[in-house]
């Protein structure tokens, strides 16, 4: 036995003392001193209830081969026998002389059937089904127990046999252990909860929650970061040390299962990562193969696609915040990539993941399921659901998503993606962080937009020629110019309209509207010049040249 779990087990079991905190090594049993030659065997501690430890009896405890003297005594140890034990190298211990000796026995004798309880747990969580969720579902049927696995990024893997009932009722209170939850913990500290096995101590860090009345417990799996944490119903019936064994060995079987699907989905986000490069930049050969390559991850892109972009919205300032290292940047692309196939694969079939530097890349096909004419809406639906998981799973995080046009064509893959990248842009750019933006809302944006990527210095010119005095007015003086402006023209150039929208008085727009005109020069009653103004709008938003949102000035 190590000499750190005998000495928890003196010490936390029968209320034992240190006097020589000496390390020593491996205490191999249990020897009570006779008056016979040979009591004392290497490796063993030496029990004795003499009156004094004088420095014949350590002497001779030292040459007999034993690293540890538990002195049965309420008496006082001598400074010389301390210092005469420290340079002997012998640990000493004392305990009341009311523990019976078959106690201190029982430190060695006491263990066997959970040992042997042990060895079956360990061959029985080993033997079967090689997947995290048959590997749940052995750990629930070997404690009889409701339980649930939470991988890293939430998702819930059941082991109930009844139908997941105990996932379900995580599931309706939002509690994760991966995350930050509005459920309260009872009790936040960890607690150990100890099996005394033949060879040392097992236990198993427990945290305790109370949610309507119910006693949940959660184990994180793995040292230091966990790779997940498995949930486990307790009800009236508390751990047991049988439990203990047994979660003991479903903590490390579930630790490596967990790290073999964390390699195996780190090498297919590789190869998807490699498919979606290839795409984009139409680097892949002939069609034939790139649609055998979808194949292989999954997909069916023969009939096309419709492309879905999920972007982490400023990621630079983002990591320049966190001061993230990069094992942790990597592990939460992972988990953004993780959290954007989980929730596609509730509203797809067909479809394909791949990650791309800060951002996730969808191709949806169509299928038996989902229509060419339902996909659309069903993506806007994903981008919704999308963002709020990922605010639940990592909340100082947003992200924006785009969405290009279905097209029938697989040739036209790439120009997809290019839709849905312009849309993304577009989007952020007009409607900032957490946008949903999709190609069709575009309109004369994307005209701008190509105007923008070509010859920058043509839209800032044609900006400067339209809206600019109007912007630069209203940054010096704190007025809604522009802002009625728009307003204005979204109401179909009503001054009524506008006036009630903002609560201002009708006279007030009319003058708003007369100083943008002396301002720019572009009369807002004629069509032509409303256009240009119009144009002059979405080249100052696409430009990032709004202004600051209006001071309480009045106008001037």
């Amino acid at each position: 036995m190590d000499f750190g779990d005998f000495s928890r087990l003196l010490t936390e079991e029968l209320g034992a003392e240190l006097l020589v905190p000496v390390r020593v090594g491996d205490v191999s049993g249990i020897a009570i001193e006779e008056d016979v030659d040979g009591w004392l065997e290497a490796g063993e501690a030496a029990v004795t209830s003499r009156a004094k430890l004088d420095d014949a009896f350590l002497k001779a405890v030292k040459e007999g081969g034993s690293p540890v003297v538990v002195w049965r005594s309420a008496g006082e140890l001598d400074a010389g026998a301390v210092k005469l034990a420290e340079n002997l190298g012998v640990a000493v211990f004392r305990v009341s002389p009311e523990v019976p000796l078959r106690e201190i026995f029982a430190i060695f004798s006491g263990g066997n059937e959970l040992l042997l309880l042990s060895h079956a747990a360990s061959r029985r969580l080993l033997d079967g089904e090689d997947s995290v969720e048959a590997l749940t579902a052995r750990i629930s049927a070997m404690l009889g127990r409701a339980i649930v696995l939470e991988d890293p990024v939430g998702r819930l893997v059941s082991g109930d046999a009844d139908g997941g009932d105990f996932a379900k009722s995580l599931e309706e209170v939002g509690l994760r252990a991966s995350r930050s939850s509005s459920v309260e913990e009872t009790r936040r500290e960890r607690r150990d909860r100890y099996a005394r096995l033949p060879d040392g101590f097992l236990s198993i860090p427990v945290e305790r929650w109370r949610v309507a009345g119910r006693a949940l417990h959660w184990m994180p799996v793995g040292e230091g970061a966990p790779s997940g944490y498995l949930w486990i119903e307790v009800g009236e019936n508390p751990l047991t040390p049988e439990d203990v064994v047994h979660l003991y060995w479903a903590r490390r079987t579930l630790e490596t299962e967990l790290g073999k699907e964390r390699i195996r989905l780190e090498t297919e986000l590789g190869v998807r990562g490699d498919f979606v490069d290839d795409l984009i930049s139409g680097h892949y050969g002939s069609v034939d193969l790139l649609l055998q390559r979808a194949r292989y991850l999954g997909a069916n892109l023969g009939e096309g696609a419709l492309t879905l972009i999920v972007d982490i919205d400023d990621f630079a300032k983002y990591l320049e915040r966190r001061k993230l290292k990069e094992p942790a940047i990597q592990e939460l692309k992972r988990r953004l990539a993780d959290a954007v196939r989980l929730q596609a694969r509730q509203l797809f079939t067909n479809f394909l993941t791949g990650p791309r530097s800060d951002n996730v890349i969808l191709f949806i096909g169509a299928s038996e399921s989902e229509a060419k004419d339902e996909l659309p809406e069903k993506a806007n639906l994903l981008a919704s659901q999308t963002q709020r998981y990922v605010k639940g799973l990592l909340p100082d995080l947003t992200v924006s998503v785009g969405i290009g046009r279905y097209k029938d064509d697989p040739k036209l893959l790439t120009e997809a993606y290019s839709e849905a990248e312009v849309s993304l842009e577009i989007g952020h750019r007009i409607k900032g962080p957490s946008s949903i933006s999709t190609f069709e809302e575009t309109g004369t944006y994307k005209l701008l937009f190509k105007v923008l990527q070509d010859d920058p210095a043509e839209l800032e010119t044609f900006y400067t020629e339209t809206l600019e005095p109007a912007v630069a007015y209203d940054e010096r003086y704190g007025t809604e110019l522009v802002e009625t402006m728009i307003t204005y023209l979204r109401n179909d150039a009503s001054t009524v309209k506008t006036a009630g929208e903002l609560f201002a008085h009708r006279h007030t727009i009319r003058y708003r509207l007369d100083r943008i005109s002396e301002l720019t020069g572009l009369n807002v009653e004629r069509s032509e010049d409303r256009e240009r103004i119009t144009l002059g709008i979405k080249a100052m938003q696409l430009l990032g040249r709004a202004p600051a949102k209006p001071s309480s000035l009045r106008d001037r």
